[in-house]
């Protein structure tokens, strides 16, 4: 996908150059400190992260500025890192573990000291793989979206995107390059097919999948799945917990759930960038990401899941996360997101394109 990069990410790249590295415990400083922190910019995601973490962190560091880069997804974030190899000018990046997976083997990002980051101490054991080269900042989970004009009962199990009186009725998100919801669909899909949980054989999951194309009305929601089902031009989709609650106030013609077999959670991980200037700055500000009151604030504004485990979400917004229920925390397919390598990658990638998403030519 890609993504029209707003004009103020490039005016914050601009402002971000080397400055000399200032004890941060100095109230105030002559010449700030500046960095910019690359993620996403859909669904708010950019105003509500800064709002909620970035400007709380400046007044506490008043001498570090924050620019925000936005960029669609963690694909278009590692394309980023990768054109700026020679010359950096990112400082922070949010992105999913199989990117981040690749910007380690790349050497894009390096790790942190354990001694700047004491929120660690607090994390949760999800998204943990890549130890202290990419931390979870944050935790979402998928969920089946549903019309509620068609349904006075959510939907109890994954199947029914199966069923076939909702022929043309799907809707499900996916891309060239396999997204997050390729992936989490597959694994889905191994469950239901009774493969075991884990490992890298995916025959199974790919198979079943195959049995799903009669009903899938797009591959390529737009403008998202979530807008369909709330005009009822689809009936299912596949969705994403934090993007479904975030638009729901604007579209309450659908409704989210995790039916019975389960649902699998994708941490978001959080990574200092190489190669950069200022580093204890740097992580300065993804420790206090990691701490409780910027979890809370966050995950009240964007329906994660905190990765800390002392941030303490309200009521209301605690109703709004389903992976803050005990019943959905125990019914997690396993997902090791770190863990896919290129080949697996691109056997899903073969199987989706080729059988998955449209229907095998004749003779084969």
């Amino acid at each position: 996908m890609s993504c029209d990069l707003p004009r103020r990410a490039f005016l914050g790249l601009a402002l971000a150059a080397t400055a000399a590295s200032l004890p941060l415990a100095t109230a105030r400083a002559s010449t700030p400190v500046r960095l910019t922190v690359m993620a996403y910019g859909v669904d708010a995601f950019d105003d509500k992260y800064q709002r909620t973490v970035i400007r709380p962190f400046e007044a506490q560091y008043p001498n570090i500025q924050v620019s925000y880069y936005a960029v669609r997804d963690s694909r278009n974030a590692l394309s980023v890192l990768r054109s700026q190899r020679l010359s950096p000018q990112i400082d922070v990046v949010i992105l999913d573990p199989p990117n981040a997976r690749l910007a380690q083997r790349e050497k894009l990002i390096e790790p942190m000291d354990p001694k700047l980051v004491p929120n660690v101490a607090d994390l949760g054991a999800l998204g943990r793989e890549l130890g202290f080269w990419a931390l979870p900042a944050m935790y979402d989970s998928m969920t089946l979206v549903y019309a509620k004009s068609a349904f006075t009962q959510p939907p109890k199990s994954w199947r029914e995107l199966w069923d076939p009186k909702y022929a043309g009725k799907v809707a499900i998100a996916t891309n060239p390059a396999v997204n997050g919801s390729m992936i989490a669909m597959t694994m889905l899909a191994n469950r239901l097919a009774g493969a075991p949980d884990g490992g890298g054989n995916f025959d199974a999951g790919l198979a079943y999948l195959e049995k799903l194309r009669p009903n899938v009305g797009t591959w390529n929601p737009r403008p998202n799945q979530y807008w369909l089902v709330g005009q009822n031009q689809m009936l299912l989709a596949v969705g994403w917990n934090s993007r479904s609650q975030s638009q729901l106030d604007s579209q309450p013609g659908y409704a989210s759930t995790v039916p019975a077999e389960g649902t699998i959670a994708v941490p978001i991980l959080i990574a200092r960038v190489a190669d950069r200037p200022n580093a204890q700055a740097a992580q300065a500000f993804i420790n206090y990401s990691l701490g409780p009151q910027a979890q809370q604030a966050f995950s009240e504004a964007m329906y994660y899941a905190p990765s800390n485990r002392k941030a303490r979400i309200g009521e209301a917004a605690r109703a709004r996360i389903p992976l803050l229920s005990t019943g959905t925390a125990a019914k997690l397919i396993p997902v090791d997101w770190a863990g896919f390598t290129p080949q697996h990658v691109a056997a899903m990638r073969e199987a989706w394109l080729t059988r998955i998403m449209q229907a095998p030519r004749p003779g084969n």
